[in-house]
């Protein structure tokens, strides 16, 4: 992958293996100017709360900024649930877990509520 167009700290998200947690704090100044590169869109994901987008990269995985608390943090999911259906299946089986399986007991909970 051509690493030559991001910048330093998100090429250190690229130096540890797909299935390695890394998260770097940012400092406001660094996450606004990812985000006016126009290389992240707006995103959804845990935690609800936050502001967040992502950037798609050329090997399906992406680099996720989350805005939390005034508190910018990017880390590197392995895959891109933006890139593809079975990409954002392999993202909510692998990477978000905990999101799928409460988003699944409340599908649960709603059909039962509304089969009574």
């Amino acid at each position: 992958m051509d690493q030559k167009f991001y910048t330093k700290f998100e090429r250190q998200l690229f130096q540890y293996g797909d299935r390695v947690s890394y998260e770097i704090e940012l400092t406001p100044d660094q996450a606004e100017a990812l985000i006016s590169s126009g290389r992240y869109r707006r995103s959804t994901g845990y935690p609800y709360e936050a502001k967040q987008y992502r950037r798609s990269n050329a090997d399906g995985s992406c680099l996720h900024l989350v805005w939390r608390d005034n508190v910018p943090q990017l880390h590197r999911d392995a895959f891109d649930p933006h890139a593809s259906p079975m990409s954002l299946y392999m993202h909510l089986s692998n990477e978000a877990r905990f999101e799928t399986a409460t988003t699944c007991a409340l599908v649960i909970s709603l059909v039962k509520l509304l089969a009574r």
